[in-house]
C-alpha cells in the first residue's frame, strides 16, 4: 500500500493537472486549425474576386467556412473588438453591385482596389477607383464617407450613415496609396477634388445601414453589410489588413 503522505501527494498532483490550462501543444493545434480555416476562406474569396453573385451561391459557400471559423475562434461583442477595426482594410471579396440591382459587377468599379479606412473618431471612408464607362483611362478615386456608432440592438452591429462622396480626379502622381487620400478628404485638402454626387443627394438617398462585424483579428476581418432593416438582405465582405504590397500591385 502507498504511504498516506504519498497518496496525498498523488491526489494533490492530479488536482493540479486537472486545473492546469491547456498544454501548449493543444493551443498550437487550435491556432493551426484557425490558420487553416482562414487560409481556406481567403483562397475561396480570391477565386471569386471581381465576379457577381446573383444567386448568392458564392456567399453561401464562404459562409460554410466562416461558420467553422467562428466555432474555432468565438468572437466577443464588437465593443470589445473595436480597436482591432481601426486602420485600413483591403476587400478580397464582396458583392461588387453598388450600382446594380442584380448583384452583377458595377462596370465603373475596380474590384481589385477597394479599401475601407476606419478612424477611431467615429467615421470611415470607402475608397476605390471609379472608371468612366467609355474610357477606362479616365478615373476618379471615390471616397464615400460614413459615420458609425455601436448599435443598441445588435451586439456585433455598427449603425452607419453616409455623409458625403468626394473624389479625386485621376490618381496620385507619386506612389501614395489611394487609401491615404482619406486623410486628405477628411482634412479638406484633397487635390483635384470633385464629387461623385452632391452632399444633399448622399443625405437623401444613400441613407443609413449597418455593418455586422462577425470576425476580427489583427489581419482579417469578416462582416456583413445591410440597409439596417430586420429583413433586409445582408452581403458578406472578406477583408485583409491593407499593406504596401496591395498598393504597389493594385491587385489582391
Amino acid at each position: 500500500m502507498f504511504p498516506l503522505r504519498t497518496l496525498r501527494f498523488c491526489i494533490f498532483a492530479f488536482a493540479l493537472f486537472a486545473l492546469a490550462p491547456l498544454p501548449a501543444y493543444a493551443r498550437s493545434q487550435t491556432d493551426h486549425q484557425i490558420h487553416k480555416i482562414k487560409s481556406d476562406i481567403l483562397h475561396l474569396a480570391k477565386s471569386y474576386a471581381g465576379q457577381g453573385d446573383a444567386d448568392f451561391s458564392k456567399q453561401h459557400a464562404l459562409e460554410k467556412l466562416v461558420a467553422k471559423l467562428l466555432t474555432a475562434a468565438p468572437q466577443p461583442p464588437i465593443k470589445d473588438r473595436l480597436p482591432l477595426l481601426y486602420g485600413t482594410w483591403h476587400q478580397v471579396w464582396g458583392p461588387y453591385d453598388y450600382r446594380n440591382d442584380n448583384r452583377g459587377v458595377d462596370p465603373e468599379l475596380s474590384a481589385d482596389e477597394i479599401y475601407q479606412v476606419i478612424s477611431p473618431n467615429g467615421y470611415y471612408y470607402n475608397v476605390s477607383p471609379l472608371y468612366e464607362y467609355a474610357d477606362h483611362n479616365r478615373v476618379r478615386i471615390g471616397l464615400l464617407r460614413g459615420e458609425y456608432e455601436l448599435s443598441d440592438d445588435f451586439p456585433n452591429g455598427l449603425d452607419v450613415h453616409f455623409t458625403r462622396y468626394p473624389a479625386m480626379r485621376g490618381r496620385p502622381t507619386d506612389d501614395t496609396p489611394i487609401w491615404k487620400l482619406a486623410d486628405a478628404a477628411e482634412a479638406g485638402t484633397l487635390e483635384h477634388e470633385t464629387f461623385i454626387v452632391p452632399r444633399l443627394i448622399v443625405w437623401l438617398f444613400f441613407g443609413t445601414g449597418r455593418l455586422d462585424e462577425i470576425y476580427t483579428d489583427k489581419d482579417m476581418r469578416i462582416c456583413y453589410g445591410s440597409d439596417g432593416t430586420p429583413d433586409g438582405m445582408k452581403s458578406i465582405y472578406i477583408m485583409t489588413r491593407a499593406t504596401e504590397k496591395d498598393a504597389s500591385h493594385g491587385k489582391i
